[in-house]
């Protein structure tokens, strides 16, 4: 199955990161796999199969040999170790990101539709700074900013978590921007840690949906 690129500046031999439709990546299943998901809803399995696809072929870019991506107790994915990875699914394609083990410590990947994150919900998902500067904007620029922001802190807690096990409430921390297609991460509430140095990158998936990634390397 075809997969298109994303962060096409990041990519190398050591990192490989990608987009696919959903309905586009419904190969075979792998049966450890289908363990996970045998009594899910179709909606899930279909999201569940495209996602393991997508980075299955990743992990063939780079010569990673096929394994199975099990469901860890917390949902997430229980990446072989060989690589680090993350995934990121939305209603109609997902995105995804594989490393080889040492190229980095940890990843995060978020795939959002612009517009989703509405402007009744800024209060809860942004911090005062945040949604003072979203309301200057434009409402069409502001709509994709918000979506931007969202989807940074997304990628972040991606990121943050296998090195934590601690979970980040949107208010804990707070974005700013850099460049065009990079954002700066701050905390809020807790001391400065190394992984928020990590610059956070956006990329354009198609006329209706953004992705950002966030990458740790220690």
């Amino acid at each position: 199955m075809a997969i298109a690129p994303l962060f096409a500046d990041l990519a190398n031999p050591e990192l490989a990161l990608g987009w696919g439709l959903i309905d586009r990546l419904q190969d075979a299943t792998d049966p450890a796999e289908w363990q996970d998901i045998e009594h899910a809803a179709a909606a899930r399995q279909k999201e569940f199969i495209a996602g393991r696809s997508l980075v299955r072929q990743l992990a063939y870019s780079l010569g990673l040999p096929d394994a199975p991506i099990r469901r860890a107790t917390d949902r997430s994915p229980h990446w072989p170790t060989d690589r680090r990875g993350s995934l990121s699914h939305c209603a109609t394609l997902c995105a995804g990101a594989i490393s080889k083990y040492d190229a980095a410590q940890s990843i995060g990947i978020d795939v959002e539709r612009i517009g989703r994150v509405e402007a009744k919900l800024w209060p809860t998902l942004f911090t005062d700074r945040e949604q003072y500067y979203l309301d200057r904007l434009e409402p069409a620029v502001a709509r994709l900013e918000a979506t931007i922001f969202f989807s940074a802190k997304e990628s972040f807690y991606k990121c943050q978590y296998p090195l934590t096990q601690s979970w980040v409430g949107f208010q804990d921390v707070e974005l700013e921007r850099l460049e065009d297609n990079l954002l700066r991460l701050s905390p809020t509430t807790n001391a400065i840690q190394p992984w928020h140095a990590s610059p956070i990158y956006v990329d354009s998936v198609d006329e209706q949906h953004i992705a950002t990634l966030t990458l740790f390397h220690g």
